[in-house]
């Protein structure tokens, strides 16, 4: 009985793995009929980073509860966030300003600050309080997203 229901399971999110890979397929077919738009620089970091971080925060929110249903949304909200992210690399897009380098590098730094100086704090709260260190990584990594993101739109509108 056992085996079945994890069979089924597998069958199951097989199932929606091949409906969602039709449904992309059919999105990239309407997408290559259209006139090929262009991505903005803006939209291109906000697609790969603002994007990509809440749905890694989301996977972070589903990943703490034992639900499994809950988990599976998890996963899914993952690889839209690889097609997020695919998108932004295959898509014809605006070249990058002189502005708009400095302006994700200077981003890209501070959120590297910020991001060790919350593990150090993390690091040093760990050392009294005990917590599974496996589920607060989603939250690292969707923060190491969103700043970035944020912060790019942030010099982009007033400057670094």
């Amino acid at each position: 009985m056992i085996y079945f229901a994890h069979f089924s399971l597998h069958f199951t999110i097989y199932v929606i793995y091949l409906q969602q890979m039709l449904e992309i397929y059919h999105m990239e077919v309407d997408i290559m009929d259209k006139e090929k738009e262009t991505l903005s620089v803006t939209q291109k970091y906000t697609i790969r980073y603002i994007i990509n971080g809440g749905l890694w925060l989301l996977y972070s929110i589903s990943n703490l509860v034992p639900f499994k249903p809950i988990r599976l949304i998890g996963a899914v909200l993952l690889f839209v966030s690889a097609i997020c992210s695919f998108y932004t690399l295959l898509v014809r897009q605006e070249s990058d300003d002189e502005m708009s380098i400095q302006h994700i590098w200077a981003a890209k730094s501070m959120s590297l600050e910020i991001m060790l100086c919350s593990m150090m704090t993390v690091g040093i709260i760990s050392g009294f309080i005990s917590f599974p260190f496996y589920k607060a990584y989603g939250f690292f990594v969707a923060a190491s997203q969103i700043l970035p993101g944020l912060l790019f739109l942030k010099y982009e509108k007033e400057g670094c």
